[in-house]
């Protein structure tokens, strides 16, 4: 049931012959590792933690059946965590983030999400549609901590999904919005995020659901506030936090936004004075379950635009329609907004979808193709991968050991395989 890095469709004999030539010199390293670990075996334990520390999750997960300190201190808490910040977090290594999970809408009925797999000159050299994945068709966010949270629109199925540990988590169904009207029938739609409580290291799903009156007697549909639902992963359970202060129309983000504890939407609201609607950014604080309306840059409109990040910081990022010059605007120490770097014409680029490792900004092109944009060098380079539909969204591949599943379901999976 997990994203499987291996399963690729190759349209060439020499790709082919490549792909089984760096898997046999992938087990030839592998081997050598063991070997060369076995002889570490007599350091101190605090240096052999430091060195397993370092390595990826697939060899992690191997190298606990080489004996029973191993297995302890790999699946030590104190130990996922020191992976998480010199494995995942390290500036360094960007082994594991030359993966990407690009999703694509087919019809009301069927999501579909492909990884891609890029080499150096960020070129994909395989993709496939993952049919294999827990709850398929459905869409996915993230990763926070390698965890991905997972969205089955038809059936409002919900679930955490860490598929590096093969790991998948149902989520209890949400529950319902209260004081709505009886009388009346409704229409929704949500938004959601996800992100982990810095102070308390809970993993929440925080969801923004609308509602609006679809009775045939009432002329104008009826919106009601929207309702705010959070999920939190250490109780297993979801809790309504009230109600926005207006009835926002927000929009599903393309790439995973979650900055400095908080979640962001780009959006709108009514507004009553005139005919257009003001445009806001609506940020949640996973460790105050507190929103906050934020303004949006004096960008060019008309534009295609989303939200991303870069310099870890948030970003809007936005393509003018007409002179199809695009921008990246960030929030400064003041929270004022400033544009990082414009770009153009790019005549061929449709819209953004958002960002990748070292501030590179992925594009789609009208054509349907996926592009990088590399503000270092200011090249636009050609992902080699192109739908003839619009595509949902980009998110970045990442893996770590972090469980999702109950404590005592975790120790009884794992009771019979602790290496003698």
């Amino acid at each position: 049931m997990a994203l499987s890095l291996q399963r690729y469709t190759w349209t060439d004999a020499n790709s082919r012959f490549n792909h089984l030539l760096k898997e046999r010199l992938n087990r030839d390293k592998q081997r050598s590792m063991i070997i060369s670990l076995e002889k570490i075996d007599h350091l101190p334990e605090n240096l052999i933690v430091e060195i397993l520390s370092r390595l990826p999750v697939k060899d992690l997960l191997q190298f606990k059946s080489v004996c029973k300190s191993w297995y302890s201190i790999i699946s030590s808490p104190n130990f996922i965590t020191k992976h998480l910040k010199n494995y995942y977090y390290n500036p360094n290594n960007d082994s594991w983030k030359d993966c990407l999970l690009v999703q694509y809408y087919v019809t009301h009925a069927e999501l579909q999400l492909y990884e891609l797999f890029v080499d150096e000159t960020r070129r994909v050299l395989a993709n496939e549609v993952l049919y294999s994945m827990p709850m398929y068709s459905s869409y996915v966010y993230g990763p926070c901590d390698g965890i991905y949270y997972v969205y089955q629109y038809d059936s409002n199925g919900r679930a955490l999904w860490n598929p590096a540990i093969n790991e998948f988590r149902t989520l209890p169904r949400i529950i319902s919005k209260p004081h709505l009207p009886s009388n009346l029938t409704y229409a929704s739609n949500e938004v959601y995020g996800f992100g982990v409580d810095p102070l308390t290291r809970d993993y929440k799903v925080v969801v923004v659901k609308g509602h609006w009156s679809t009775n045939e007697d009432i002329t104008d549909n009826v919106k009601f506030p929207v309702s705010v639902l959070v999920y939190s992963l250490r109780t297993d359970s979801w809790k309504y936090c009230g109600d926005l202060g207006r009835a926002y129309d927000l929009e599903t983000n393309k790439c995973y936004i979650y900055v400095n504890g908080c979640c962001y939407w780009f959006g709108s609201y009514d507004c009553s004075d005139d005919d257009d609607d003001d445009e806001v950014i609506i940020s949640f604080d996973m460790a105050t379950d507190a929103f906050k309306e934020m303004d949006v840059p004096d960008y060019s409109r008309p534009s295609s635009k989303c939200l991303g990040m870069y310099d870890d910081s948030l970003a809007f990022l936005c393509l003018s329609d007409t002179e199809k010059v695009f921008d990246v605007w960030t929030l400064n120490e003041e929270c004022c907004w400033i544009k990082k770097i414009s770009v153009g014409p790019l005549p061929e680029v449709r819209s953004p979808i958002g960002h990748w490792k070292d501030n590179r900004l992925i594009l789609q092109c009208k054509d349907g193709k996926l592009v990088v944009y590399d503000p270092k060098t200011q090249e636009v380079r050609d992902l080699a991968f192109q739908k003839d539909r619009w595509c949902e969204g980009a998110f970045a591949y990442m893996e770590s050991l972090v469980s999702i599943k109950d404590t005592n379901e975790t120790e009884e999976v794992e009771a019979g395989n602790i290496p003698v």
